[in-house]
């Protein structure tokens, strides 16, 4: 480490390496008690060094301004020096003063909503260029990958139907029981169909549906593509003259928009059918009556508002999964990161629309 001389002047030679993990300010202490002479760091043996070599250094020179020895250097090099003064007058960065925590809270929320502003703008150009698309492929005949679009939808569409049919039965079974409780009292066990089936069509099978696909397949576009990108997929196909929107984009959006609307209508029997078992088994009620009192209180309007919601809840997840996913840039941390944002915001919107639907058909009385 470090070998101390005692001629005129105390020497503190360095060797080919210096360690900073052997030497702490108890020692320096045990060291400089026994030295009655001015202090020469010679460095002049030094071959290896590092940023702990110049903590050190500087740790020596400050102990010895602390305890009023006279403090030399010698025999440094010039690269030594240079990275010496860089590194000795870096400063941590100070701790945020408290009493401005106001301020601070002000800032982080007008950073915040610059970012969602900034977000909206990126969202606005990216469906403004999926519509050139989408228009191109009808009226210029632009190739899609076709055989793409078959895979992606029997990979969230048919592969979907499981989990589907299992909660929505689930969900028409729970809602059966919790309205029986309440239709019991009043006599009005008939009505059990008329609160499942409405129920089910117009709001709990199109939203379950959406939420269920935002996290199974949404996230799996936004880390399919953002993989793609930070491996330099993307930008390969770019240089291949591969049109991005319509090889990664359009295959997705058409698979979702053709797969969703089908799973609603398959998620809605069976919500009507987990309806029926709870009527069946809490109310008595028997099969005929069931789907005779099923039948008057479902409209065509009412089931196709379920199914045109589910559209765009299917056209909204495509977008946004597709959207993060391309904006995916530096590692795997940043996949996470747009994966989560990807299903916070398809499932954001989907409510969000769905209660603007839910308005807008009672104003027109669908």
């Amino acid at each position: 480490m470090f070998q101390i001389k005692k001629d005129q002047k105390t020497y503190l030679i360095a060797d080919e390496s210096i360690n900073l993990k052997t030497y702490s300010k108890d020692q320096f202490d045990i060291i400089f008690n026994s030295i009655d002479s001015d202090i020469v760091i010679d460095l002049s043996n030094l071959k290896e060094y590092d940023s702990f070599t110049i903590y050190l250094i500087k740790e020596i020179y400050l102990y010895c301004q602390e305890n009023n020895y006279n403090c030399e250097f010698k025999n440094f090099s010039d690269d030594f020096i240079n990275i010496y003064n860089k590194l000795s007058n870096y400063k941590k960065h100070e701790e945020k003063d408290k009493s401005l925590g106001l301020k601070a809270l002000t800032i982080n929320i007008g950073k915040d909503v610059q970012n969602i502003i900034n977000d909206v703008k990126s969202l606005v150009e990216f469906i403004g260029n999926i519509l050139i698309n989408f228009l191109n492929l009808f009226l210029f005949r632009d190739k899609v990958n076709l055989q793409e679009i078959g895979f992606l939808t029997l990979k969230n569409g048919v592969n979907a139907l499981p989990i589907i049919l299992l909660i929505l039965l689930l969900i028409g079974l729970i809602s059966g029981y919790q309205g029986a409780l309440q239709l019991k009292q009043f006599g009005a066990d008939i009505f059990i169909a008329d609160l499942i089936g409405v129920s089910v069509t117009r709001e709990l099978s199109p939203l379950m549906v959406a939420i269920i696909v935002a996290g199974r397949s949404g996230s799996a576009f936004t880390a399919e593509i953002g993989t793609m990108k930070i491996s330099d997929e993307v930008d390969a196909l770019k240089t291949m003259n591969f049109n991005i929107y319509n090889y990664l984009v359009m295959p997705r959006i058409i698979a979702l928009i053709f797969s969703v609307p089908i799973l609603c209508l398959i998620g809605d029997l069976a919500g009507i059918i987990g309806g029926l078992i709870a009527g069946m088994t809490t109310l008595d009620l028997t099969m005929n009556a069931y789907f005779t009192e099923l039948k008057t209180a479902l409209t065509y309007a009412g089931i196709f508002s379920g199914v045109f919601k589910s559209f765009v809840f299917a056209l909204t997840i495509a977008i946004i999964g597709c959207f993060r996913g391309l904006q995916v840039s530096g590692g795997a941390e940043s996949v996470g990161r747009y994966t989560t944002s990807s299903v916070v915001t398809s499932i954001f919107l989907i409510i969000l629309l769905d209660a603007v639907f839910t308005y807008t058909f009672q104003i027109f009385g669908i």
